[in-house]
C-alpha cells in the first residue's frame, strides 16, 4: 500500500510539474541572455480563467512542457502585481516573445490557445528567432 501511496504522489507531482517561470522581468532577460534561449512572456491576472486553464491544459503537456524548457525562459507578470514594463496588455493572457535583449519577436499573442495551437505559435517564434 505503502509503494502505491508513493507512485501516485511522484505521478501526480510529475503531472503538475511547473515550467519554472522566472522570478521577475529582469532576472528572466538575465536569465535567457545567459542561457541563449528566448523569452516566453506571459501577463496576467489574478482571477483569468483562460489563463489558468493554460497552466492546467497546455502547460502541462509534455510536448509543450519539454519544448519551453529547451528553447524558452518563462515570465509571468501578474498585472495585479506587476508592472507591464511597457507592453501593451489588451487582454489576459497576452504573450510577448522576446530575444536575450528583450526585443519582439513575431506578434503577440493574446487569448488562451489548445496545445496544438500553441505548440504551432512557439515553433514559428523560434524559427523567426534564427
Amino acid at each position: 500500500m505503502k509503494k502505491m501511496l508513493l507512485l501516485l504522489l511522484i505521478m501526480s507531482a510529475t503531472l503538475f510539474a511547473d515550467l519554472n517561470w522566472a522570478d521577475d522581468y529582469e532576472s528572466g532577460l538575465e536569465q535567457a541572455k545567459k542561457e541563449k534561449k528566448i523569452v516566453m512572456l506571459m501577463f496576467t491576472l489574478t482571477n483569468c480563467h483562460v489563463c489558468e486553464g493554460m497552466k492546467e491544459n497546455v502547460y502541462t503537456q509534455p510536448e509543450v512542457m519539454d519544448y519551453v524548457k529547451k528553447y524558452f525562459v518563462p515570465i509571468e507578470l501578474n498585472l495585479d502585481i506587476d508592472e507591464k514594463e511597457g507592453y501593451d496588455v489588451y487582454g489576459t493572457p497576452t504573450f510577448y516573445f522576446l530575444d536575450s535583449n528583450g526585443k519582439q519577436i513575431g506578434d503577440m499573442k493574446v487569448g488562451g490557445s489548445t496545445v496544438d495551437g500553441f505548440m504551432k505559435k512557439l515553433k514559428s517564434v523560434r524559427t523567426e528567432a534564427k
